[in-house]
């Protein structure tokens, strides 16, 4: 199983490189699920970890339920 299946139009779509966590938004954020050391020290994961990290809290943040 291919875990990037799933999101490979939206990892295309969103800044792994500089991705802005002050402004995240509310729903459905992927940023939301980054903890605060990880956010810090972005700049330090490999391309290849941040697509990692990405897709593991995008599919965190697609499992809100709001009412």
């Amino acid at each position: 199983m291919n875990l990037f299946q799933d999101y490979t139009a939206e990892l295309s779509m969103i800044n792994l490189d500089k991705p802005d966590f002050l402004n995240t938004t509310k729903v459905h954020d992927w940023r939301n699920y980054v903890p605060y050391d990880w956010q810090k020290n972005w700049e330090q994961f490999t391309e290849r970890e941040r697509q990692i990290i990405a897709v593991m809290a995008q599919s965190q943040a697609d499992k809100e339920e709001w009412d």
